[in-house]
């Protein structure tokens, strides 16, 4: 036994004597240190990190030649020799301008280089995400992402934008992409005011004309360190049957080691209304009468004054400001991260406003040798008031609608009531009296632990448990009372809406990775599974004929209340290999998500979401080129059911004192099913010229099948309709990005980046199950079609338009004169199908830095589509001529379209093609000599900056904004826009100091 015992002693003593301690500095080529950067010996698990002088220690380094790997974000990776004698070794860092060197999600807990990425991950730094001072994250990611349609619904401030990825998915699910953030699914719901009740844009207290604002607004965007998008099903398939729309996903700062370092940025600027419809003035009295009677006698009195009514509500202009503070930094095993905010953007429109708070904290603490815990925090209040716009459908209550029927001889700034409208509606009283502001409260956090089993030279086994809550809470309430002119109007004078609402998503996530480094392979095996909750319960209490100064619902003499209520619950189990090969030239990845809900039918059936992928580097280039790298990927993602889809529903009523109930006249579906997205793209990325150039470019087809349609049953049923999975769809496109640095050297440095895509959809399918009858429609009666309106129809895109486009053969006039007004005795017309959507989508961004100088701009270009701009049939129709002069500045165009309207219809269906400049800013680094005479020791640099968020819009739309939507977010229709608030141009001064 002490024979085999001394065997294994001198083994064990040979192996520890042929292992070595390496030393080095890692150092940008300006030769300052780099922190936190991860230096590895290749083809094993042994690695450190760099401290905060750019110094590491790498243990139990085997003897003989090795190859070190030095990454480091916003750094070009080094992969470089060391000697078989040499126990030390410096590297030196070039800075990647191109950003050719970044970490890819490709599961829950891992990730993969991009230089060796088989999707097309858009990934979006911090630094690019502010550029200029947003409102909301998804401003800023406006023209940054190929392949992402991002489109705010108006100008009201507090955000409401809806972002498409890779087209249409979905005709009644979900339209809105899945956020992650560190972990957490968090919620991007949209919750109505209640505006609807003095609106009357739908039916009941609120609906989706309330112009409601996306949660995912609620971020700050100082506090993120990247995003990356997921586009589609290939990419996102791990994440099941919340993926079909694509993946969001957002990582915020950490902390670091090292002595703490901050940053504090001041901002201060003010939102100016970006474009005018331009209003009428009239030139006499005789002008006023033929267009208005009766009105010839106010131009006199008025002594011929014209009013801007846009430039008088929408021209406050007070000043807005913004705060972010932030700290990091860390020892030991502890690194910390903490920033703040404080904010509040007074908008263009008269006491309408959004503010905002928050705190981050974010904490990482290594516990022993094996243990890592991390936890992140993130703490919102914001607090706003969008006012009243859009559609109005009782009351003339929004503001565009009363200036298109209020000549501007009259001073409506005076406050008196409005001589032109029956109710004498008057928007400066409104802004004054009505109030609605919406105030929420929201925690987003999360804890990551993980626990290191096993670690030897060659394999690594890691457990990570992840539990992660978005909570938040929504309060508003709109008060408008009685001495507003319109409130009498329905004879219920005093109108309060209160609305409640308490949402919870929670997520806990246990996961095992498993690495193994061969020398022809490395294999990465990952699993684990996952449960998910969201939860809501809102309730709206409405009260009209509300006694003047009451603000509670229980003194209204008519009373009326909504509640909602849902729970949904999902669990997955999901695994994954990844296997990188042949010298890290080829990288295969394999995976399957198994997924149950509470909203499918079957709420025990597992549906299944497979991926695969494959890239290959290859070995042999053309000429000038550094890298080309061939990609493909395939993969299978969901979008699950509505909620209450699966169930038919009571509707509960009291007759003559008897409560009961009656079935909805909606069918449950016990067999529904999740929409299924099966996706598979391709394409080729390259790096030229010494990384000077960078192309990617991505082709993909994405076949979505078992859409949720609503079909018509037999009325003899007792139903009217009923959901089925019937329906498919198939959208087909291109993407490519290019970055160039056309100039670099040790004091200029010019960066240029360029983005396309275009997609094409089709509906394939859209037949009745059982009859085999196709299903289309137009969404909307003749009135809808005479503007346009959303038709969907098998052959045609998702996104189609049907107008009306001349006459047919049975139309005929009235009596003599009455087609001069639009009277017929048929109304029998040619339809014609347009599109909505973008041909195509481009960004241009550049940025120039000479010295302490930096020059940034970015211009997003969309081409085709059509917007249905009832704003100007507002407008235009509003006076009494045969031929309407209308009350827009420019009469002849007025008219033009007025004729038009009579021949063909199409008047009102313009083209959305636009060129805006998104972003702009112009930056000064303060000399530090001048700094530190001020803040001695304390200030590292100093930077002043001016930017600027669309300032400019070329277009030939006629409304405010080809991207308004009246019908907020939504996957079909989005293109109608009735009297929205209009856009607002910003711009800022900044000074930010690191220290």
């Amino acid at each position: 036994m002490w024979v085999l015992t001394l065997v294994l002693t001198l083994v064990v003593s040979a192996e520890a004597s042929a292992q070595r301690r390496v030393t080095g500095r890692v150092t940008a080529t300006t030769g300052e240190p780099v922190q936190a950067a991860s230096v590895n010996v290749q083809g094993t698990t042994i690695g450190a990190y760099t401290g905060e002088d750019g110094r590491y220690t790498l243990n139990n380094v085997p003897a003989g030649a090795q190859v070190l790997v030095v990454r480091r974000i916003g750094y070009r990776r080094v992969t470089q020799p060391l000697q078989a004698t040499s126990d030390q070794l410096d590297v030196r860092l070039e800075k990647d301008i191109l950003q050719l060197e970044t970490q890819v999600i490709t599961g829950t807990t891992t990730t993969v280089s991009s230089a060796n990425a088989a999707n097309a991950v858009a990934a979006v730094s911090g630094e690019q995400l502010n550029r200029a001072p947003t409102p909301t994250i998804e401003n800023a990611l406006q023209g940054k992402v190929p392949g992402a349609v991002i489109s705010q619904n108006s100008g009201a401030p507090g955000g409401g934008s809806q972002v498409q990825l890779r087209g249409v998915t979905s005709l009644n699910a979900a339209s809105s992409p899945l956020y992650v953030i560190d972990g957490v699914l968090v919620n991007n719901s949209q919750i109505g005011s209640g505006v609807n009740s003095i609106t009357a844009a739908g039916g009941g207290i609120t609906n989706s004309q309330d112009q409601p604002v996306n949660r995912i607004a609620d971020l700050n965007p100082a506090d993120i360190e990247s995003i990356e998008v997921l586009k589609g099903a290939s990419a996102g398939a791990i994440y099941g049957s919340k993926a079909s729309n694509g993946v969001i996903v957002i990582t915020t700062r950490k902390g670091a080691t090292g002595r703490p370092q901050g940053n504090i940025t001041q901002r201060v600027g003010q939102f100016s209304l970006a474009r005018k419809l331009g209003l009428r003035c009239f030139g006499s009295a005789a002008e006023a009468e033929a267009a208005l009677p009766g009105s010839g006698a106010d131009y006199t009195a008025s002594g011929g004054a014209c009013h801007d009514f846009e430039s008088e509500f929408y021209g406050g202009n007070p000043l807005s400001y913004e705060t972010d503070l932030s700290l990091r930094g860390g020892s030991g095993g502890t690194t910390f991260y903490v920033g703040g905010l404080a904010k509040r953007d007074n908008a263009i429109q008269r006491n309408t406003y959004y503010q905002k708070q928050s705190v981050t904290a974010n904490l990482s603490q290594l516990l022993g040798t094996r243990v890592t815990l991390r936890s992140n925090n993130e703490f919102v209040h914001s607090l706003t008031d969008r006012g009243i716009s859009g559609n109005d459908n009782q009351d003339i209550v929004s503001p565009g609608d009363i200036f298109s029927a209020t000549p501007t001889f009259i001073d409506l700034a005076a406050g008196q009531p409005n001589p032109y409208l029956a109710s004498g509606s008057n928007p400066f009283q409104n802004a004054d009296l009505v109030k609605n502001p919406e105030d929420v409260y929201r925690y987003i956090g999360s804890v990551n632990t993980t626990y290191s089993a096993y670690t030897s030279a060659r394999q690594t086994l890691d457990f990570t448990f992840i539990g992660g809550v978005d909570a938040y809470s929504y309060n508003s309430s709109l008060n408008s009372p009685p001495e507003a002119y319109f409130e009498p109007n329905d004879k219920l004078p005093g109108t309060i809406v209160k609305n409640k609402s308490q949402n919870v998503n929670a997520n806990l996530n246990l996961s095992g990775a498993h690495k193994f480094i061969a020398d022809i392979a490395t294999a990465t095996t990952s699993f684990g599974l996952r449960q998910e909750r969201r939860q809501q319960d809102l309730i709206y209490n409405q009260g009209r004929n509300v006694p003047s100064g009451a603000f509670n619902v229980s003194s209204a003499a008519v009373q009326q209340s909504l509640e909602q209520q849902f729970l949904v619950k999902d669990f997955a189990y999901f695994a994954q290999e990844e296997v990188l090969a042949l010298d890290e030239r080829l990288l295969l990845t394999g995976a399957i998500n198994a997924e149950r809900s509470s909203v499918n039918g079957d709420d025990k059936k597992f549906y299944s979401y497979p991926k695969a992928a494959a890239s290959y580097r290859l070995p042999w280039l053309p000429r000038f080129t550094d890298e080309l790298k061939l990609r493909a990927a395939w993969g299978r993602a969901g979008n699950q059911p509505p909620y209450g889809n699966k169930f038919t529903a009571l509707i509960t009523s009291v007759n003559e004192g008897v409560l009961g109930a009656r079935p909805s006249t909606i069918v449950g579906a016990s067999d529904i099913r999740p929409e299924i997205s099966e996706e598979v793209e391709g394409g080729v990325d390259m790096q030229m010229f010494g990384g000077r150039m960078a192309l990617d470019a991505t082709v993909f087809r994405k076949k979505v099948t078992d859409l949720i349609l609503s079909i018509p049953v037999a009325t003899t049923s007792g139903f009217g309709t009923k959901n089925v999975n019937a329906g498919a769809l198939q959208n087909t496109g291109t993407e490519v990005g290019l970055n160039i640095t056309p100039i670099q050297t040790s004091r200029v440095t010019w960066v240029s980046r360029t983005t396309y895509a275009n997609v094409d959809g089709r509906i394939t399918s859209l037949r009745d199950p059982q009859t085999g009858l196709v299903q289309c429609g137009n969404f909307g009666a003749f009135f809808s079609t005479a503007y346009g309106a959303p038709y969907v129809c098998e052959g045609y895109s998702p996104s189609s338009v049907q107008a009306r486009n001349g006459f047919d053969s049975t139309f005929s006039c009235g009596p003599a004169g009455t087609c001069n007004t639009g009277t017929y005795i048929r109304r029998s017309r040619h339809l014609s199908i347009y599109e909505s959507a973008p041909d195509f989508n481009m960004g241009f961004s550049n940025e120039i830095n000479v010295g302490p100088v930096r020059l940034y701009g970015l211009l997003e270009w969309r081409k085709g589509g059509k917007v249905a701009n009832l704003t100007n049939a507002y407008f235009d129709l509003a006076t009494n001529e045969d031929i309407p002069t209308g009350m827009r500045g420019d009469t002849a165009a007025t008219i033009a379209r007025n004729k038009n309207f009579l021949i063909n219809g199409r008047s009102y269906l313009e083209s959305a093609s636009f060129a805006k400049l998104r972003e702009i800013s112009v930056s000064y680094t303060i000399p530090s000599r001048l700094t530190q005479s001020v803040f001695p020791s304390l200030t590292q640099d100093v930077r002043l900056e001016v930017s600027g968020r669309n300032l400019k819009t070329w277009t030939n739309y006629t409304g405010y904004d080809p991207e308004v939507s009246n019908f907020s977010n939504q996957t079909i229709g989005r293109f109608q826009d009735v009297t929205p608030y209009p856009p607002s141009r910003s711009i800022f001064v900044s000074l930010s100091a690191n220290f």
